[in-house]
């Protein structure tokens, strides 16, 4: 017997709706409470939101019973307290903000939700409402430390996400049926929203965090560019070549995972494929770049130059990219057999591993091998190791290049070793 059942057959069905609402209205009425104590001030708090929540509760069930003229005037009757506390709010100055007002009413219809019996919909809606709550300070937080470059960037992503990708046609073109705009669209916007979360983690939580912390955010956009960075920043600062050595491995580290969870995105069957050499490859990068951490890397410069979060051309140059590789994948596999896939892959994993992902992700997708979409993708990932230990050999110091060599080295000898006992 579900839990659900057993409290009604308790409790009864009117009872068991009022021990829901009483707790939607306690949850909620406790956030106010708690940010009213922290502004000095307020009208509704914990015992006031109880009391709506079960008021619409019985105006739901007398409207049900009666007329539903009983819900409408509980509901113009709320509104109207509302709005003559909204007048006294400028004439007295009570403190009483919109805010509360609009969390009153959605309290009220709540009460009405669990009244038909919508009690997980209500509950759930509970939960979002006082997150929302809760979350003030942060969004004022955030508002106030977001430049216009970025917010324009965030108004393109949603035109892009929701106004441009519904419309495309889901219709196969081109040779081999290869291009479908809709899939292509959809791919552009996975990959810019997961440099969108990338993006402002680094911004918000990884600025002058300490060089491990932000090299593990970094690499969730791109370990090429922490790679850049910090090879570079290993020769303004050559005592601090060791930490910024275990930036570039660890921004490496998680590129694997990143991968991983691209690959799961479009075919989860591979992962169970990739699993084992990206936890491998995983640990190869972390526990050194670890081992290499001192305590003095918090005082180190750790700004990561990550450009503009949702660039236009960039994306362009990504679709591009992508469409090439998924037609080197294919003829590659045409002509060529095993030999032309990793001919793809590696020359696409000198640019960028994501699109080689998808790719050999979708191309395991439709009846391909696994193990061989796999091994493909390992090696895109070995040969852009060879670029970023390439980056710390030319672009930082001997000791940089040293240890970045020496973890590298060996992740490109494991993986080799994977790629040739799968094949």
């Amino acid at each position: 017997m579900q839990t659900e059942e057993y409290l009604n057959e308790l409790l009864g069905p009117y009872m068991l709706g009022v021990l829901i609402s009483l707790c939607i209205g306690l949850i909620l009425g406790l956030e106010r409470e708690y940010d009213k104590r922290k502004d000095e001030g307020g009208s509704a708090g914990i015992r006031t939101f109880p009391i709506v929540t079960l008021l619409g509760y019985v105006m739901g069930h007398l409207s049900a019973t009666f007329s539903s003229w009983f819900l409408i005037v509980g509901m113009g009757s709320l509104i109207l307290f509302l709005g003559i506390g909204q007048v006294l709010k400028t004439r007295a100055e009570i403190s009483w903000g919109i805010t509360t007002n609009l969390a009153l009413i959605a309290t009220f219809l709540l009460g009405l939700m669990v009244s038909q019996e919508l009690y997980r919909d209500s509950v759930a809606t509970a939960v979002i409402v006082v997150t929302l709550l809760s979350l003030k300070t942060t969004f004022r937080s955030i508002i106030q430390n977001i430049t216009h470059q970025e917010l324009f960037a965030f108004i393109k992503f949603v035109i892009i996400a929701l106004l441009i990708l519904p419309f495309l046609p889901n219709v196969d073109y081109g040779p081999n049926g290869l291009l479908n705009p809709f899939e292509i669209g959809s791919i552009v916007v996975i990959v810019s929203f997961l440099n969108f979360i990338g993006y402002f983690l680094v911004k918000f939580v990884g600025s002058r965090k300490g060089i491990l912390l932000t090299a593990i955010l970094g690499g969730l956009i791109s370990s090429t560019a922490v790679a850049w960075n910090y090879a570079a920043r290993s020769k303004e600062n050559p005592e601090l070549s060791r930490e910024y050595s275990a930036g570039i491995v660890v921004a490496s580290a998680i590129m694997f995972p990143r991968l991983l969870l691209i690959a799961a995105i479009f075919n989860t069957a591979i992962v169970i494929k990739l699993a084992i050499p990206m936890l491998l490859l995983t640990l190869i990068c972390l526990i050194p770049g670890i081992l290499f951490i001192r305590k003095n890397s918090a005082n180190a410069d750790t700004q990561i130059d990550l450009g503009n979060p949702l660039n236009m051309l960039n994306a362009l140059t990504f679709t591009a990219v992508f469409i090439g590789i998924l037609y080197a994948v294919h003829y590659g596999n045409a002509y060529f057999g095993e030999s032309g896939l990793y001919y793809s892959s590696l020359i696409a994993g000198l640019a960028d591993t994501t699109a080689i992902t998808i790719s050999m992700a979708k191309f395991a997708a439709i009846g391909e091998n696994l193990n061989l979409s796999a091994s493909v993708i390992v090696a895109a990932t070995l040969s852009n190791t060879v670029v970023k230990m390439g980056i710390a050999i030319f672009r930082g110091t001997k000791t940089t290049a040293r240890l970045v060599g020496y973890v590298f080295g060996s992740l490109i000898i494991v993986g080799t070793i994977y790629i040739l006992i799968v094949s």
